[in-house]
């Protein structure tokens, strides 16, 4: 409050003193000022913001900053920066997470740069507006939609950005940029990777005749294979499709690094009557059904990944199948559904489409429970009535253009944080055979379970789109 009352005498007496301002504010904006350790409501705005303040916002927040500068800083939901300098002749703003967009006109030689964990971006002409966003472990990418933009990095690798362009950075340094893809472009894109995923399943039509047999594994995998993952080490792979009761089965993934142990990734799911020899039918009424019900209703499941030391595990019960376009919610209206039976999507708009929702679900990392929600005979997932936990803000955020390498990240009010990151497009074949999850959790100490598996079980049980 002081510093505030000090400003607005400056400004009233015509001194030179003048501040960045944070202005069209909505959703959860806070700011902590420098030598503070607490975060504090932005307010309504507009705010002074001084060099060696930090501004964060909530999911679906939004927030604008305007430099002394001459520049403009648009952040989105679930986004870090500090504002490390600013006044007339330039500023230096780190961003160390999230989505923000900067942009200047006519800056007559004053200095913009924006620091991210593996990177360095200044505007490198008068008129310029450009992208950066950051992800788990600090990786960014920076895109320009207008002027010119130079980069560079910790290993002194320096390049030049022009318009349309994208740059990736990593702990590698910088990459090579390439051509940002239009909207139709991306759209085509990530249907033909979600095609790719689907088709490439191994688990065929007619291949659970052969599975359902207690604990026989694929016959095409029964010497396992040998794989390699992001890190460059050969990893044998094995994947199993067990019949533990005639109303359940799980499916394992098993992973052998060798001299560094094993992990594995694993699905149990639970229905309320038996489930037939042929387990094709089951498995292609997981996503849901158009008109009917299913005659087998998944009532649990627990999904695990772990590598013995450290796990992240699912446990979901009380699931009775729910018609979306029926019920009062209209926010979970189904549109269209895919057929596996004929590998195409079709639309379900106006038709009854029923879909699985449990009554109690939780996310445990360690054996520490994160997050989950609990209720009475759901009938929309707003129903449902989380449980008091610390508040957390979730976000996606995809790493290469084709979208085959994702980081979803959830942080949590209490200072923990889980991440999840996917790779699927490393390897001659491993986009059709498999991918490769890291999953890393602040319980973990900073160890991560790496686990490569087949995609289409994420697919049919809902854990990827």
């Amino acid at each position: 409050m002081r510093r505030l009352l000090l400003i607005a005498a400056f400004s009233l007496a015509g001194g030179s003193v003048r501040a960045a301002v944070l202005r069209d504010m909505s959703g959860l904006v806070q700011v902590r000022e420098a030598g503070d350790l607490r975060w504090r409501p932005a307010g309504k705005g507009p705010r002074p913001v001084a060099s060696g303040d930090s501004i964060r916002t909530g999911f679906d927040a939004h927030a604008l900053l305007v430099l002394e500068a001459g520049a403009l800083v648009e952040l989105s939901g679930n986004a870090h920066l500090m504002l490390a300098e600013d006044s007339r002749v330039g500023a230096s703003v780190n961003i160390l997470f999230g989505f923000a967009r900067f942009s200047a006109d006519g800056l007559r030689g004053r200095e913009i740069v924006v620091r991210t964990p593996m990177a360095v971006s200044r505007a490198r002409s008068e008129a310029v507006s450009w992208n950066v966003s950051v992800s788990g472990g600090g990786n960014s990418s920076f895109d320009v939609g207008r002027g010119t933009v130079g980069l560079e990095d910790d290993l002194g690798r320096r390049a030049l950005l022009r318009e349309g362009e994208r740059l990736t950075a990593d702990a590698a340094g910088l990459h090579e940029p390439f051509a940002v893809p239009t909207s139709a472009q991306a759209r085509r894109d990530d249907f033909a990777g979600f095609m790719r995923r689907e088709l490439s399943y191994e688990l065929e039509r007619d291949e659970p005749q052969r599975l359902v047999a207690s604990e026989v594994r694929r016959s095409e995998q029964q010497l396992g294979r040998i794989l390699t993952d992001a890190a460059g080490r050969r990893v044998r792979a094995e994947e199993f499709l067990v019949r533990l009761a005639p109303e359940r089965f799980t499916f394992v993934a098993l992973n052998d690094r060798r001299g560094d142990g094993m992990s594995w990734y694993s699905w149990t799911g639970v229905y309320d009557r038996a489930l037939p020899r042929d387990l094709s039918a089951v498995f292609a009424a997981l996503p849901g059904t158009v008109d009917a019900p299913s005659p087998w209703t998944l009532t649990s499941y627990v999904e695990e990944r772990s590598d013995g030391a450290d796990s992240l595990v699912v446990r979901a019960s009380g699931g009775h199948q729910v018609d979306l376009n029926g019920n009062w919610d209209p926010t979970d209206d189904v549109s269209s559904l895919f057929d596996p039976s004929r590998d195409v999507f079709i639309s379900v708009a106006g038709r009854p489409v029923y879909k699985t929702l449990f009554d109690n679900s939780s996310l445990f990392a360690d054996g520490v429970l994160k997050r989950g929600w609990t209720g009475s005979n759901l009938q929309a997932q707003s129903d449902a009535t989380p449980l008091a936990l610390p508040a957390f803000t979730a976000n996606t955020t995809f790493l290469d253009a084709d979208g085959s390498r994702r980081v979803e990240l959830e942080s949590y009010a209490d200072g923990t944080a889980i991440s999840v990151e996917t790779r699927a497009s490393w390897g001659a074949r491993l986009l059709q055979d498999a991918f490769q999850e890291n999953v890393s959790a602040s319980e973990f100490g900073g160890r991560a379970v790496q686990v490569i598996y087949s995609p289409r079980i994420q697919f049919v049980t809902g854990g990827l789109p």
